[in-house]
Formats: C-alpha cells, sequence, structure tokens
C-alpha cells in the first residue's frame, strides 16, 4: 500500500513538473510572439520625420490636445525660446529609444543633455551636445549619429535647424529642416563665405573604387597612381584621353577607374583629343603599377560614361556610354573578359537609352543600371542576373508616410474636417510613390550588402525634400528590407 502511494506521488509530481515546464514554453513564446509584434508595430522616426507640439507657452503637448482658442486672439509664434525647445525635441527624440520593447541594437539605457545653445536665431539653428549610452555600444544603428565613443558612452554634437509650423489654435509643431555635424557647420559656414555649396547631411550614397591607401592624382599632365599615398607610378596614358568629371580636369569620371592592389584599370579614350581620333581603350595592371597592359575595346569616339570592375584576375566588365543626343538619350554596349583583360567581348546593350546615371556590379552575373529619372517612369532603375543579356526593372515595396511629416514650403497634405481637426483629403494627401520615385545607384558595401535610396528627385517637398528611402539586400538584389526614412549626403 505504501509503495503505490509513493507511486502515485511520483506520478503527480512528474505531472505537475510537465505541466509547469510546458507552461513555461508555451509562456516564453508568447511573450516572444508578442514582444515580435510591438516590435514591429513601434515607429521610431528619423530626425527628419521626428517632430514635436508645442502650445504657446512652449509647453510640449501631446497630438490629441486640444486647445480652447479664441479665434480672435491666436498666438503667431515669435521670438520662440530656441534654447528650450531645441532640448525639449531632443528628450523627447531620443525617448523613442527608450521604450519598451525597442529592440537590443536601437535601446538606449541612459542619455544626457551637455548644452544647447542658439547659432542662427533667424532660421532657428541650434547646437544640440549630448551623450548616449546604447544597450549595444557595437551597433552599426548609432553609425549615422556621427558621435565619438568614449567611456562607454556616444558624445555627440548635432548642428540643428528648426522649422515652428503654426496650427492655429495656439499649438505649432516644431519640425527638423536641417541636421549636421559641429564639423559641417563650421565648413558650411566657411564655404557659404567662399560662396560654395558644402551639403552637410548624412548618408554617403557612391560606391568607393580604390583600397584605403590607394589614389590617382592628375599632376603635370601626367596620370599618376599610388598605393600607399607615398610612392607615385605614372599611368602610360595621355591625361587629355581620360574621362573627367564635368567643368573637370583632375576628377576622373567616376567609376571609370579601379584602384587595387590586386587589379588596377583605367578606361579612356573614345573621343577626339589633339585632332586624333581614341577609340575605347582600357590600361591596366596587375602587379601595383610595375607593369602595365593596354587592350582597345571598340571604335567609338562619342563616348561620355565608363564603368570598369574586375571581380578577380580574370574576370571582369566595361561598361560604355556614348552617342548622347539632347541630355536625354544615349546609347550603350557591355563588354566582358575572362582573361584578364587581354581581350573583351562585347555582351549586350543597357535596358534603356536615357542617360545613365550609374552602373555597379556585384558579381559577373549580378549587375544595376541606373538612369536619370523621367516624369511617369515607374522605375529608373534595372538588374541583370546574367551579366547584362537581359534585364528587369528593380520595383521597391511602397510604404506608409508619416503623416506629420514636415513640409515647411507650405504644400498641402492635410486639410481641415468640419470639426477643424486635420484629417486626410485624397485630393491632397501625398503617397508613397508620389514622393520616393528616383532611384540613385546601388551601393555596395565591403560584406555585400547592397543599399537602394529612393529620392524624391526634382521639385521635392516632403521633409523639405531631404530625405530618402533605403532599401537593402543581403542576397544580390532578390529581395529587398526596407530600411526606413533617411538624410543622405550626395
Amino acid at each position: 500500500m505504501y509503495q503505490k502511494s509513493r507511486r502515485f506521488q511520483t506520478k503527480i509530481i512528474t505531472y505537475a513538473v510537465l505541466v509547469i515546464f510546458s507552461l513555461l514554453v508555451i509562456g516564453v513564446f508568447v511573450y516572444s510572439y508578442v514582444s515580435k509584434y510591438q516590435e514591429n508595430k513601434l515607429d521610431i522616426k528619423s530626425r527628419y520625420t521626428f517632430s514635436i507640439r508645442i502650445d504657446d507657452q512652449w509647453n510640449v503637448v501631446s497630438d490629441d490636445y486640444v486647445s480652447d482658442y479664441d479665434n480672435d486672439n491666436v498666438s503667431n509664434f515669435t521670438n520662440p525660446d530656441m534654447v528650450g525647445l531645441g532640448t525639449k525635441w531632443l528628450e523627447k527624440y531620443i525617448s523613442q529609444y527608450r521604450q519598451k520593447y525597442v529592440p537590443y541594437s536601437k535601446y538606449i539605457v541612459k542619455s544626457g543633455i551637455d548644452s544647447v545653445s542658439v547659432l542662427d536665431l533667424s532660421s532657428n539653428t541650434v547646437l544640440l551636445s549630448f551623450w548616449v549610452i546604447p544597450q549595444n555600444l557595437n551597433s552599426d544603428y548609432f553609425s549615422s549619429w556621427e558621435g565619438i565613443q568614449d567611456d562607454g558612452r556616444i558624445k555627440c554634437e548635432w548642428v540643428v535647424s528648426f522649422y515652428l509650423d503654426n496650427n492655429y489654435d495656439n499649438t505649432a509643431k516644431l519640425y527638423v529642416t536641417s541636421v549636421m555635424s559641429s564639423e559641417d557647420y563650421g565648413l558650411k559656414q566657411y564655404y557659404a563665405q567662399q560662396g560654395i555649396d558644402s551639403g552637410g547631411d548624412t548618408e554617403i550614397t557612391s560606391n568607393s573604387n580604390k583600397d584605403q591607401l590607394a589614389n590617382y592624382s592628375i599632376k603635370d599632365n601626367s596620370l599618376l597612381v599610388t598605393y600607399d599615398r607615398e610612392k607615385y607610378i605614372s599611368v602610360p596614358v595621355s591625361y587629355s584621353y581620360l574621362l573627367y568629371e564635368p567643368n573637370s580636369s583632375t576628377t576622373l569620371k567616376e567609376g571609370s577607374y579601379m584602384i587595387t592592389t590586386e587589379k588596377t584599370a583605367f578606361v579612356y579614350g573614345g573621343k577626339t583629343a589633339n585632332n586624333t581620333k581614341i577609340p575605347v581603350t582600357v590600361v591596366y595592371s596587375d602587379d601595383k603599377g610595375e607593369n602595365w597592359t593596354t587592350c582597345e575595346l571598340d571604335k567609338i569616339y562619342t563616348a561620355d560614361y565608363y564603368y570598369v570592375k574586375f571581380f578577380d584576375s580574370d574576370n571582369g566588365v566595361i561598361v560604355c556610354g556614348y552617342a548622347k543626343s539632347n541630355d536625354t538619350n544615349e546609347s550603350s554596349r557591355i563588354y566582358s573578359t575572362s582573361n584578364g583583360g587581354e581581350s573583351w567581348d562585347i555582351v549586350g546593350s543597357g535596358p534603356a537609352t536615357n542617360i545613365i546615371k550609374g552602373v555597379v556590379y556585384v558579381s559577373s552575373d549580378v549587375g544595376f543600371f541606373c538612369y536619370d529619372y523621367v516624369e511617369g517612369m515607374d522605375s529608373n532603375l534595372y538588374k541583370t542576373d546574367d551579366g547584362g543579356k537581359t534585364f528587369a526593372k528593380v520595383m521597391l515595396e511602397e510604404q506608409e508616410l508619416d503623416s506629420s511629416a514636415a513640409n515647411p514650403q507650405g504644400q498641402e497634405t492635410e486639410t481641415k474636417t468640419d470639426s477643424g481637426k486635420n484629417g486626410a483629403d485624397s485630393s491632397e494627401q501625398l503617397r508613397w510613390g508620389d514622393v520616393y520615385k528616383e532611384a540613385l545607384t546601388p551601393v555596395v558595401d565591403s560584406t555585400g550588402i547592397i543599399t537602394i535610396y529612393l529620392t524624391q528627385g526634382k521639385n521635392a517637398v516632403y521633409n523639405d525634400g531631404k530625405t530618402a528611402a533605403k532599401y537593402q539586400s543581403s542576397d544580390k538584389g532578390s529581395t529587398w528590407k526596407y530600411i526606413g526614412q533617411v538624410e543622405i549626403k550626395d
């Protein structure tokens, strides 16, 4: 009888343990699911799309705040306290990264503001000096903040220009129209005095075509190349045969060369120089400039665009844009080599006749051709998976626009309903495709990640035209993931 009782107790305990374990497993699963669901619902806005609403006493109020105002006595929000407003905007902006369910790579454990000072009251420009302690200090997410790591903190200095948009109900929204580093701002002020536009955005959107220490120089009418920034080697080509960026005699056409320790190549010719017709030609070296080989590709004499890329010691591609007509159309040819550049075969031509904006190949098979955008295009970007024989348009999934995006130029995106509240008007509301439509040439990093920026093109108004939609692919462009709206640097 005693043994039966013990066996029964053991069964009960075993059953209870199994039930508890099952409940724990289910609990962990449910928590993970809920956390992931809540994480996907988070809307962490970029610096340009983040705004705060304030009342006529410069206090931050919620978006659903209803102001009891007198139509005859509406605040005009003149002489704003930009130190106070800049502080409040920064505090609220950082608080996005301290919400529950913020992913580990984006979560900020602690933050502090060192100082806020006005740089230019006429443009509501302030200097924000602050620090944050991310949960993951090595996260790439905060690299665009351009901060300096110091003792577990990221210290940042942002020069931010704000715009106050009066809601005419004794509240206003504070938007960002420009963000740059303190260094860029100082340079921008200096360049402005010289009459030069110096930019000042955050994301670089061009590809690197040389190793870190490699470079070229046009000096004394000669093309020189270096691999250590100390010793320069002469390249056997006349400087007058090279293709340059517009209005420059020292900057080569982007993409027309590559400089690495394994392979260095310059494409030149395709023009008439010194009354001599120079065919499309490539000169290359496999031993860091010790020896050079020259190979003629084609008897074309109206070239205005080149792209060259070697994928290894044997396989490479060259693209030539030529016969430009009325700055709207041009022809193109694609060449490939499998013997290191000794000979080249014509693969085909580009997929469109618009002006080529840029070309980038990820591998000998996968490449992207980007063209100048013409209004009405559904895409100005094409992809090939067979080295350039056939192409397909790159179509990126549309997203939802931020309904509170900065639009200081006064372009209507919302209208007033009869109740006086803001409401969307289908005839006025900007849509994703109306805003983000012109692709830049894809950027490929050292790990093979491909980034596409959809820009706003001409006459941009959304976020004052400062943002682009960022997409990335880790499978050579087979699938794309939307990353967010970002500030870009040309």
